[in-house]
């Protein structure tokens, strides 16, 4: 029983690490920047940054992938200070804290535009943090 136990652990360990190894969760700028350049073919593209959230036609008939991802972090700080230099503190408790969290979004659009061979025609992104 116990040998049935370990193996499931591992084996949930082992598929939980694998699940979370995706290319379209880790688009960046600098991920477009080095690896799409005109020329390239869509297989290329599809290996290096993934799938797009939209594929379109222009007005030309060209074929239109736009990727649009948004990312949120938040990071908090809170510390707590002693007051011993101070005499005003000393009979009230001597101590001090605060807290203090921040969020940060970032929105990535990218638009690459191919050609009648699937070759990349042009390409435009918009990189916002607010």
């Amino acid at each position: 029983m116990t040998k049935h136990v370990f193996t499931i652990i591992c084996s949930l360990i082992l598929f939980s690490c694998a699940a979370n190894n995706h290319s379209e969760d880790r688009l960046t700028l600098g991920t477009v920047q080095s690896h799409v350049s005109k020329g390239q073919n869509q297989t290329e593209i599809l290996k290096k940054i993934g799938s797009p959230n939209i594929i379109t036609k222009d007005a030309q008939g060209n074929e239109v992938w736009t990727y649009d991802r948004i990312s949120k972090e938040n990071t908090s700080k809170s510390a707590v200070g002693f007051l011993l230099f101070n005499p005003a503190t000393w009979f009230g408790g001597g101590a001090s804290s605060y807290d203090k969290s921040t969020s940060t979004s970032k929105s990535l659009i990218v638009i690459i535009t191919f050609d009648e061979n699937n070759n990349v025609l042009d390409l435009s992104y918009q990189s916002v943090k607010f």
